[in-house]
């Protein structure tokens, strides 16, 4: 059963990302008019703004440089990323070198820096696209952007993060979620031991920190000093976010030969899916209150999101990598079937935004659609089911 499931999961991320979705981007995507990569479009790919979101053109620098690296070195593929990377190097930072967070056709600043998540998406897709071509000037850029952003997270509230604003006197699990994982691939490309330790350490803060062991949960925000708090911001749970750091942090954990904690981020992937799952209307919610007295310090809760099933089914996947527990791939399966019976659309894409019950919404955060969150996930599952799973199979 678990064999033909495999094969199953092989042949369907392989023709979703090879024939669908990577299709889709090399057709409505290339801006070859204004530079970069078109990120302000619906479902059938048709520009609805041709503004620059710089959060989307980096992640669509790492999609394009790891399908290169990572799938298979075809030319058209590099092109893309050569072509958003100029982009990015001509248009993207001030003079402070900071990374603009809105831009116009034109070049021209539209928004300011008004999100350290701009800086970490831009750096890690300098990051796969170093890795790719070997660019000196890329991975200087990656270098200098980790300089800035390793300085503001040592001050809390010097910095933004649209378009999730941290409350005061808080700090937000989504800024260790993303810059632990980021860092940490920064230090293995530039080989620097120290970016490296950064990036653990802000992984390690999740599990000792944004952990609440009473409610064995993650919890998205917590006070400036750690300590216990009952507002309502320290009582939501956001289990997508608590997803996908967890394989994060298995990726990074692997690689420091820590089987103990491996096992316990997998048990909580399973515990953070139980606690997302709709029973009624099936599909992972997006945030709850912890203790379901209030509604959650999180835009629409209740929504079914694009990126919570894709990171929940590479989570799933590592989980099984590392337990060979029956629940991994039985939720592996469940939330497959979920996700392609709901969210994929004819023109080869995915729609983003579900309410509960299952019907388009526009996005809680950016308008933009951009090639990242599923193009990765896949890009992870074929490595997972294809390579790594099967070859630790062969090996028993």
């Amino acid at each position: 059963m678990h064999s033909d499931l495999i094969k199953q999961c092989c042949r369907l991320y392989r023709a979703t990302l090879l024939e669908e979705v990577v299709p889709f981007w090399m057709r409505h995507g290339f801006d070859r008019e204004y530079g970069g990569i078109s990120n302000v479009v619906d479902d059938a790919g048709r520009a609805l703004s041709r503004d620059k979101y710089l959060w989307s053109q980096g992640r669509a620098l790492w999609t394009f440089s790891a399908l290169y690296n990572r799938i298979e070195k075809r030319k058209e593929w590099l092109e893309f990323a050569d072509h958003i990377f100029r982009y990015l190097a001509a248009h993207g930072r001030d003079e402070k070198g900071r990374w603009m967070y809105r831009l116009d056709q034109a070049g021209n600043i539209v928004e300011r820096d008004i999100s350290v998540y701009v800086d970490g998406f831009v750096m890690n897709g300098l990051s796969e696209y170093h890795l790719a071509v070997g660019s000196r000037e890329a991975l200087e850029i990656a270098l200098q952007t980790y300089g800035i952003i390793s300085t503001l997270l040592r001050t809390p509230e010097s910095y933004r993060s649209a378009p999730y604003e941290i409350p005061p006197g808080l700090k937000a699990h989504g800024i260790n979620m993303i810059f632990s994982f980021f860092f940490y691939q920064l230090g293995r490309v530039a080989n620097r031991a120290d970016i490296r330790a950064a990036g653990l350490q802000l992984g390690r803060e999740i599990l000792e920190q944004f952990y609440a062991p009473a409610r064995d949960a993650i919890m998205e925000y917590t006070r400036l000093d750690s300590k216990s708090d009952d507002r309502i911001h320290c009582r939501t749970c956001v289990p997508g976010h608590a997803i996908e750091s967890l394989w994060f942090l298995i990726s990074m954990f692997e690689q420091e030969k820590n089987p103990a904690r491996i096992r316990e981020c997998c048990r909580l992937i399973r515990r953070h899916i139980e606690l997302a799952w709709d029973e009624e209307h099936g599909g992972l919610k997006l945030a709850l209150d912890i203790e379901g007295r209030a509604p959650p310090a999180w835009n629409k809760p209740d929504c079914k999101a694009w990126w919570v099933h894709v990171e929940a089914l590479v989570a799933t996947a590592f989980a099984h990598l590392h337990t060979r527990e029956s629940w991994c791939l039985d939720w592996h399966q469940r939330i497959q079937k979920y996700s392609w019976e709901h969210f994929p659309v004819p023109t080869g894409e995915w729609t983003q935004w579900l309410d509960r019950e299952g019907r388009k919404i526009e996005s809680t955060a950016l308008p933009v659609k951009d090639p990242f969150h599923l193009s990765r996930a896949l890009i992870y599952l074929i490595d997972l089911f294809e390579n790594r799973i099967e070859e630790r199979k062969n090996k028993q």
